[in-house]
């Protein structure tokens, strides 16, 4: 086997090996973009659950204060009626035309 020989074969062995290390590179680098995706679309469904929850709550809370609100009106309105009604009854007729 001559010096070209010997030189050539320990070339195709460097070229192998480096061709190995570059495919395994490759899959271990998609194997990383896969993970990454995944993640992020963990994340964006956690995101997109989070606002549905917060957004959720905030009409239930601006439901309950509606509510509470409209019951202290209707609770005021009724004891300023009862305050009236009751301060009518309670001061003579002064009007002697009656």
């Amino acid at each position: 086997m001559g010096l070209f020989d010997i030189v050539k074969e320990k070339i195709s062995e460097l070229l192998s090996g480096a061709t190995d290390k570059v495919t395994e590179l490759t899959e271990s680098a998609g194997n990383l973009t896969d993970t990454a995706q995944g993640a992020t679309d963990t994340a964006t469904g956690a995101a997109q659950d989070l606002t549905g929850t917060a957004t959720g709550a905030a009409q239930d809370l601006t439901g309950t204060a509606t509510g509470a609100a409209q019951d202290l009106t209707g609770t005021a309105t009724g004891a300023a009626q009862d305050v009236t009604g009751s301060a009518s009854e309670a001061i003579p007729d002064l009007n002697p035309e009656k």
